[in-house]
C-alpha cells in the first residue's frame, strides 16, 4: 500500500500543485486494485484569515482530492472527506514557509 499522501496549495487556492499529482495517481492505482480499501481526505489551510472562511477552503481542499480520484475511478463511498479548517497545524503558522507547510490535505488509507 502507498504511504500516506500530503498535498500542498498555494495561498488561498483549491488546486494541488501539479507536481504531486503523481504521487496521488499511485493512491488511485492502489484502490483501483484493492477494491475494498477505504481512505481519509482531510483538507487544512494556514491560519490567515477569517476561521469560518478556512473552514470551508479546507472542506474544498479535500472536496477538490476527491473528485480527482473519482476522476480515475475511485467510487465516493469508498473516501471520508473532512476538513479542519486552521485547526490542526502540521507546524506553527509563524513564517510563510510554515503557513505554505500547513496549507494541505492529507490523505490516508483506513481499510
Amino acid at each position: 500500500a502507498p504511504a500516506a499522501f500530503r498535498g500542498y496549495f498555494d495561498f488561498d487556492s483549491t488546486m494541488l500543485k501539479a507536481q504531486e499529482i503523481p504521487e496521488l495517481d499511485v493512491f488511485a492505482e492502489y484502490m483501483n486494485e484493492v477494491k475494498d480499501s477505504r481512505i481519509s481526505i482531510v483538507g487544512h489551510t494556514d491560519s490567515m484569515g477569517p476561521e469560518a472562511y478556512n473552514q470551508k477552503l479546507s472542506e474544498k481542499r479535500a472536496n477538490m482530492v476527491k473528485e480527482y480520484l473519482e476522476g480515475k475511478g475511485i467510487s465516493a463511498d469508498r473516501m471520508d472527506v473532512s476538513g479542519k479548517g486552521e485547526t490542526s497545524p502540521a507546524v506553527a503558522n509563524d513564517s510563510r514557509a510554515n503557513r505554505a507547510l500547513n496549507r494541505r490535505v492529507e490523505v490516508e488509507i483506513i481499510k
